[in-house]
């Protein structure tokens, strides 16, 4: 009878030790998935930051964004290409709200709408961030 109930204890702590190590298996499954996403979402964001630094040199540098690194690709595309693109201006506005512009006579200015996409891989997750860009350029001879 203690050979049995022995026998039975040990089952009920093998199944139990073999649960906890399928349990362990998917919280470290999902972890480096969540890793990887916030990776891709950084990537993407620095992306969009790098495109902001490349609207701001003057001329704007409108090269398409690819870069690689050890766990990470930045690309200026959405997620539908397959290839970098140019950062494209899709419209001219007016001041920004809340701004005034005052160039003096004879000089206007022009506040240009970029749309940037990029796109970041890391690993099998990826994120893409979308944001609209404006730069304000003054042409012609001001104050």
């Amino acid at each position: 009878m203690a050979l049995l109930t022995t026998a039975i204890v040990l089952v009920l702590v093998a199944l139990l030790a073999v649960a906890a190590m399928n349990d362990a298996a998917r919280e470290s499954t999902a972890g480096a998935r969540s890793r990887a996403a916030t990776r891709s979402v950084h990537a993407a964001d620095a992306g969009l930051q790098l495109a902001r630094t490349h609207l701001a040199e003057t001329p704007p540098d409108l090269t398409a964004i690819n870069l690689a690194y050890a766990d990470a690709t930045i690309q200026s595309r959405s997620r539908s290409e397959s290839t970098p693109q140019t950062l494209d201006q899709v419209g001219l506005g007016t001041a920004p709200e809340g701004f005034s512009v005052n160039v003096g006579p004879g000089a206007t200015f022009f506040n240009r709408i970029y749309q940037i996409n990029v796109t970041a891989t890391s690993g099998d997750s990826a994120a893409e961030l979308e944001a609209k860009l404006s730069r304000v350029e003054a042409e012609g001879q001001g104050y």
